[in-house]
């Protein structure tokens, strides 16, 4: 029969070195989590970049698609289309200045997005943004093109980040948005 006191010596704790080796698989655990966590986070901020830029895309197709309306009275219906056009490029992007969106959220105003070509496209964000939008458009008909551009700044340190989402007619001239949103640099 062995001594209640040998037995409470054989379970007296961790050695020094299972601590250390414990405390550093935790701490080595901790780093991976964070890193997910930031990955993550970048991750769902550049999903606004990618969804508005899509949103803006087909708003303005809808207004090329549509501007047979806003053709002279008694024009015929192949010239209307011919005539077809997107909505004008922004004079400024939303914010006006990168440095808005640098490393922080914007929140733009009512007044941000109640001129061209925001106000023909219905197009407006009402949350907080990580990115300044601007939209660019040329030409008429078969010749029509336009995008849809987010820069932004997520980490502040100058790298800006692009996304381009771009529309154009198809040979019936039916505009359409061009298949992925192209990125540069997306989590700079």
């Amino acid at each position: 029969m062995r001594s209640r006191h040998s037995v409470l010596a054989r379970s007296r704790g961790f050695t020094l070195s299972e601590l250390l080796s414990t405390i550093g698989f935790i701490s080595i655990l901790g780093a991976l989590a964070m890193y997910g966590v930031a990955r993550y986070l970048r991750h769902s901020k550049t999903a606004e970049a990618v969804g508005a830029t899509t949103a803006i895309a087909q708003a303005a197709c809808v207004y090329y698609n549509q501007s047979d309306a806003n053709q002279p009275a008694g024009t015929k219906p192949d010239a209307a289309k011919a005539m077809r056009h997107f909505p004008p490029p922004s004079r400024a992007s939303v914010p006006a200045s990168i440095t808005d969106i640098r490393a922080k959220r914007f929140q733009s105003g009512i007044g941000d997005w109640s001129t061209s070509p925001w106000l023909e496209m219905g197009f407006k964000i009402s949350t907080p943004q990580f990115y300044a939008y601007s939209f660019e458009s040329q030409g008429s008909g078969l010749s029509a093109q336009a995008s849809a551009v987010a820069h932004g700044d997520l980490d502040g340190n100058g790298v800006t980040s692009t996304f381009r989402a771009t529309a154009a007619p198809d040979g019936s001239l039916v505009a359409k948005v061009n298949g992925q949103v192209q990125q540069v640099d997306p989590e700079e």
